[in-house]
Formats: structure tokens, sequence, C-alpha cells
């Protein structure tokens, strides 16, 4: 099936209903032809909806797989999202086995280091049982990482099954965590309880952030 698409201004990718790794190594993908077909679909799409669209493409770690994390990063999209969930000391409780925090650092940068002008963005759910100091801990390798924007939010037991709810953080604390990740250097950072990683509320900012960067290059590129 094609990816699945939110309504509205911003078009939010999500993996899980697309492509999956293997379409992109070894499947249909695979094929320059297809994956060129592919890519400028995706172009098409965003001129023919709105010139001025934002996608965000909200991914897996591919296991690692630098190069599906190049030719996502390089699609064309101006959001590369993905969740390293919680801090650092409870990735092997929280997280499928298979993934590390390490490794999404990996993809993080890696997107980054592809495609220079590409927003990147990551989620973290708190609630967990984590430390104040792991989070700063975190958000400081988030930033070394040269992540962009940070969204916080309260974890929530989706069933009995899943990891109970260690603390419920109060709105305050919220706040607290919004502002010093903005002090930390995030350029977008929204945290409160209800807040999840495609959050609109900060659509409008990254909107004009991107435009501005846009217009930076623009310039640059008719100086020299």
């Amino acid at each position: 099936s094609g990816y699945r698409c939110t309504q509205g201004r911003k078009k939010e990718v999500q993996s899980q209903d697309g492509p999956g790794l293997q379409d992109f190594i070894s499947g249909e993908l695979s094929e320059k032809s297809k994956w060129a077909e592919y890519r400028g679909n995706l172009k098409r799409q965003k001129g023919e909806r709105n010139p001025h669209i934002l996608v965000e493409c909200l991914t897996p770690d591919f296991r690692g797989d630098l190069s599906a994390v190049e030719k996502i990063a390089l699609s064309g999209l101006d959001v590369y999202a993905h969740n390293v969930e919680t801090v650092r000391e409870l990735q092997r409780y929280v997280r499928d086995p298979r993934a590390n925090f390490d490794q999404s650092l990996t993809v993080l940068k890696h997107a980054k280091q592809v495609k220079p002008g590409v927003l990147t963005k990551t989620s973290i759910m708190l609630g967990l049982g984590e430390s104040d100091q792991q989070i700063v801990n975190t958000l400081t390798e988030l930033r070394e990482a040269g992540v962009d924007c940070l969204t916080l939010g309260q974890y929530m037991q989706p069933t009995k099954r899943h990891l109970k709810v260690e603390e419920y953080i109060p709105p305050e604390k919220f706040a607290h965590w919004e502002k010093v990740g903005n002090k930390m250097g995030f350029v977008y950072t929204a945290s409160g309880p209800l807040v999840r990683s495609s959050y609109k509320a900060g659509e409008f900012f990254l909107k004009n952030l991107l435009k501005k960067r846009k217009a930076e290059i623009t310039t640059e590129q008719e100086a020299s």
C-alpha cells in the first residue's frame, strides 16, 4: 500500500503503512527506475497540493541501514522524524530489542549529513520512571547529534499488556522541559501531557523556519 498522509497543510508520512526496509533494499523500489518514479511522485504531490506544503516523514531506524535512511532524507521531504521514545537508560525496557539509542542517534545524524537543510525531529515519552538527570543527558546527546525539533509527551498505557505508567507528569514540569529544550538550542520544543510526535501546533513555526532557511540558501547561491 502507499504512504498514508494526514489531511491538511502538513503531510505526515508514516512508514508503518508504506514501503518497508525490504521494499527499498531488495523489493520493488530497489530498482533505480522505480525509486526515481517514487521520488518524482512525492515531489509532484507536493507541488500539486500546495507549493508550500510541509512534508514530514516519521521513520523507523531501518535496523541501522543508512542507505535506506539516505533515500528517505533525499526524497524531497522537509522534516525527517525518528523517535528515540525514551531516555537512554530505559531503551531496553521500552523499545523493541532490535532498537537502541545509539542506532537512533546514528539515523538522525545521517539524515542531517546527507541533507543538511532537512529538519530532524524526535519525540520522548515521559512518565516511564526516568529521572530528571537522565532527561537532561538524553536531550544533551540529541543536541550533540544535531537534532532540530523535540516533542515531549506523557506516556499512556495502551493496553494491560504494555508497560504501566510510573508517573503522571504535571503540566508545570512539562513547561519546565520546554524551557530547557529551548535553552539547549532546539529550534522548536513542544512539551505537554497531550503532545505527541505528530503535534501540529508547531507547524506554522516550522513552515516559516524552512522558508527562511531556503531563502538564505538562495541568497548564498546567488552571491557565489
